[in-house]
């Protein structure tokens, strides 16, 4: 894939469980683009953040649902 690393790195993910994750196993989380691989995530990050991976972990979460209009 010939994106460049910010269009597949699109935010990291702040979350109390993440931060965890950070701070004891020295584990980032972030957002990626839908149609990047392993490899896409672990060339982008290498690349913007001047660091090594020693693996990549992906996992598809799907959106929730958000009403529209009122409920009563």
């Amino acid at each position: 894939m010939s994106k460049h690393p910010a269009e597949i790195i699109k935010r990291p993910l702040l979350t109390e469980k993440g931060t965890t994750m950070n701070e004891q196993d020295n584990k980032v989380l972030f957002e990626v683009a839908m149609d990047a691989n392993k490899i896409d995530v672990r060339n982008a990050v290498e690349k913007l953040y001047d660091v090594t991976v020693l693996a990549v972990r992906i996992q598809i979460v799907r959106g929730k649902l958000k009403r529209v209009g009122r409920s009563s």
